[in-house]
Parts: C-alpha cells; sequence; structure tokens
C-alpha cells in the first residue's frame, strides 16, 4: 500500500528538500488526535491508496503529514486500520484553514463490506483510536487477528467505535447478494440489508480500478518466482472454479503446459463482501450476471484475506499460490501479474479495450457528524477523487467519462516516474455486469 510519505519523495525527486518546500511540520500523533476537521471512512483497501495519494497531493501540505497505523501482527495481518493527518495546505479545497489540522481515518479491514451495510444500518464500527496515552504514536497497537474477530468486529487495544461517514465500494453496493453476501459478517455488529436496500444507498462513482489476477511461480517448470504466466480468460475461470489442481495440467493462452513440473494450485481468496472478490467472481465467472454463472472455488473460507495486503502476503510466501487484486500491486515480492490472451493488465489495455477486468469504485455517503467531514466528504467526491484518474497521481485507476464516450485522453508527469495516465472513454454506468467497448475476450 502507499503512504503519505509519496510528497515527500517527490520533493526529493525534483530535487528539493522537505524543509525547503513544505511550510508546516509533520503534526504528531496527539495533534492529529485534536484535529480540526475529521472524516471517518470505511470499505474498500484497494481504493485506499488513492484516498492516501489524495490527501497527500492535494489536503495536506507537501511534507506536513503524518501516517498513522497499527503494524501488522507476525505470521498473520492485524487489520488494515489506517489514519491519514497532516497541515491544510492553501487553497485545498475542503474548506479546511490553512495549516490547520485535518485527520482522515480509514480502515480498510473487511474490505468494501464495511462501506456499505454500516452506512445503511448507522451500526458503529471499530476505527484508531489515537486519542490518549500509548495510543498516541504513529504505530498504535490494535489486537486481533482478522481470522478470529473479522466478522464480528472484535478487536481491541487503540480503537473506538464510530459511524462510517463515507463507505467505499469497489462496485456498486447492489452487487453484495449472495454468493458474495457478507453472511459471514454478525449482523448484530455491522447491520444486513437486501440487495435492493443496498442498490439504494446515496452513492457516487468515483474511479475505475484495473485489476489482475497474480501467481506466485516458486515450483513451476521448476523454477523460482518472477516467471511470466498468460491464461485463456476461460482457462483462468476453470481455475478460480478449482477445476484444476496442479499447474501441469494447466494450459497456457497459446495451448502450451504452464508448467512442465508439478506444482498444486493454492487460490488465495477474499472474503465474502470483498469487492475485489465479487469483481473477479463476475468478470470470470459471470456472478448475478448470467443465467448459469460459475461458482468461486473456497474450500477453506476461515483463511480468506479481509484486506488486500492479506491475500498479497499469503500468496507471495505460498508455491504455486494464484489470488486477485488491483493492479497497482504488481511488483509485489514473490508474485508475477499474469497475462489474459496475450494481453498484460495496464491503464493502456483497458483504456483501449484489450484488457476490460476494470469496475467503478462508489462512495456511500453517510451521516457526517465529525467536525469539517462534510466539507473532506465534498472534496472527496465532488472532483478530487475523479480527477486523480486523469492528473499524474497514480497509475492503476482511470476516469469515469462524463456524458457521452470520449477519446482517450493521455496525460503524462514526472510526479509518477513519467508514467501515463488514460481516461477511458467507455463506462459501466452503475451497472458492473456490462462490459463496455472493445475487446479481445
Amino acid at each position: 500500500m502507499n503512504n503519505l510519505k509519496v510528497a515527500a519523495a517527490v520533493a526529493l525527486a525534483l530535487g528539493g528538500s522537505v524543509a525547503a518546500q513544505s511550510a508546516f511540520a509533520a503534526p504528531t500523533a496527539a495533534q492529529c488526535a485534536a484535529a480540526t476537521a475529521k472524516l471517518y471512512v470505511a470499505g474498500s483497501s484497494a481504493a485506499q491508496p488513492s484516498f492516501a495519494t489524495a490527501l497527500a497531493n492535494d489536503l495536506f501540505d507537501a511534507g506536513g503529514e503524518t501516517t498513522i497505523a497499527a503494524p501488522a501482527v507476525a505470521g498473520s495481518a492485524n487489520g488494515n486500520f489506517k489514519a491519514y493527518c497532516g497541515a491544510a495546505k492553501a487553497g485545498n479545497g475542503a474548506g479546511v484553514a490553512t495549516g490547520a489540522i485535518a485527520i482522515v481515518y480509514y480502515r480498510g479491514e473487511g474490505g468494501s463490506v464495511v462501506g456499505a451495510l454500516p452506512v445503511f444500518s448507522g451500526k458503529p464500527i471499530k476505527f484508531l483510536d489515537i486519542s490518549s496515552g500509548a495510543c498516541q504514536v504513529t504505530n498504535p497497537s490494535v489486537v486481533g487477528l482478522s481470522v478470529n474477530v473479522g466478522t464480528t468486529d472484535g478487536w481491541s487495544g487503540c480503537v473506538t467505535t464510530h459511524a462510517v461517514e463515507m463507505g467505499i465500494t469497489d462496485l456498486e453496493p447492489g452487487q453484495f447478494h449472495t454468493p458474495n453476501y457478507p453472511s459471514a459478517y454478525s449482523a448484530a455488529v455491522f447491520g444486513s440489508a437486501t440487495q435492493a436496500q443496498l442498490a439504494g444507498l446515496t452513492k457516487t462513482a468515483l474511479f475505475q480500478q484495473v485489476f489482475g489476477l497474480f501467481v506466485n511461480t516458486s515450483g513451476i517448470n521448476g523454477g523460482a518466482t518472477g516467471q511470466a504466466i498468460d491464461l485463456s480468460r476461460e482457462t483462468a475461470a476453470a481455475i478460480l472454479s478449482g477445476n484444476y489442481s496442479d499447474w501441469s495440467a494447466v494450459p497456457t493462452a497459446t495451448g502450451g503446459a504452464v508448467s512442465s513440473t508439478s506444482q498444486p494450485i493454492t487460490i488465495v481468496n477474499r472474503e465474502a463482501g470483498s469487492g475485489t472478490r465479487t469483481g473477479a467472481s463476475i468478470y470470470f465467472l459471470g456472478t448475478n450476471c448470467v443465467n448459469s454463472p460459475g461458482t468461486l472455488s473456497d474450500p477453506t473460507p476461515l483463511s480468506d484475506g479481509y484486506a488486500t495486503g492479506d491475500v498479497l502476503a499469503t500468496a507471495g510466501t505460498t508455491p504455486g499460490a494464484i489470488t486477485y487484486a488491483s493492479i497497482d500491486n504488481a511488483g509485489k515480492p514473490g508474485l508475477s501479474t499474469v497475462s489474459l490472451n496475450g494481453v498484460a493488465p495496464s491503464n493502456l489495455a483497458a483504456t483501449n479495450g484489450k484488457y476490460d477486468w476494470w469496475f467503478e469504485a462508489t462512495a456511500q455517503k453517510g451521516n457526517i457528524t465529525s467536525p469539517g467531514g462534510l466539507g473532506i466528504y465534498n472534496w472527496l467526491v465532488g472532483g478530487e477523487l475523479s480527477n486523480l484518474a486523469t492528473a499524474p497521481h497514480v497509475v492503476d485507476i482511470l476516469a469515469i467519462p462524463a456524458g457521452s464516450n470520449t477519446a482517450t485522453v493521455p496525460l503524462t508527469s514526472s510526479t509518477v516516474g513519467g508514467v501515463t495516465i488514460y481516461v477511458n472513454p467507455f463506462t459501466k454506468s452503475g451497472n458492473s455486469c456490462s462490459i463496455p467497448g472493445p475487446t479481445n475476450f
């Protein structure tokens, strides 16, 4: 995951010093706890880096920001509880006075489900608490493991309950129904909702996210990690359905064998209620979109990951593992990004219709009561997050075109290493079952 030090890194890369380009020092955790403006966000872990980038570049003064995050527990992630805090830059657009401290608590633990159910139910859930004592540090302790307390929100330590003021899902909330409804989550804690109720939430489409498959190639062809993998979409669907158990039996997109030696396949899943999982099951298996959908293989649901980092960490240390995530995670240790029908996932391939595994992240408006929270929310959904897709900020998201489809518009900047940012001329228009535009599949 990215963090809010990106602004400092950019300043240094451009030859300046953080001190020289920053009017405000990075606030302490104690100062963050007393922030003038606050917003509580929960949901998609795939979209979290985009929020971090938006805040670092366009709300906080360069170098005047602090990331507060609960550290992972050795051997297993302990959830994804973070807070982004900083001194507001002049003309930030969020209504925060220049130099005033603003903080956005972002809980990615649980993924998209926590950006939908608690918004509908109004039930408060756990967020970081840095209000006092040992919790006023940049790495406050959150106690618990996702596999044990993820579905009951039984976290302890530096946490407190708060309403979700802004929920984020990887696709429209109405897609979270059987078999991707978060049925394992405690209704008493998170609430419950029908498909129609989730579809009726007040929501705003933000940007498109491109997704991909990731494979740990250790043991494939008797070799190590880092090997290239090219699959047809149909073969990838068969793998995720559990129809292949060994890479030696899996054909490549051109008809050869993926592996000349035996290497068992391990599918590393996100939990039901994850937007990334829901999108993968829609794209490959037609879940809730076709008359005879496939079924995602998930023989051990208790070991499913509750955040993007969970599944990537597990797959990265499991020879032969396959998982799915947004493509900003390309380059993670031990994992190769899979090409589909000879097309590597990228913004360019998604824009020109050669790679169509993308969905449109949405924001759900909750009951915003925190001081300054409504201003930050309106700034985020009123253009900031959509602008990230057309301005040189991050490399895994695309713009949703306004009105009719328009021509592709590339923009470049050294702030993202010269990577080109593309505007997709197509949109799903609130229907994730749609795959608009030209396609090779």
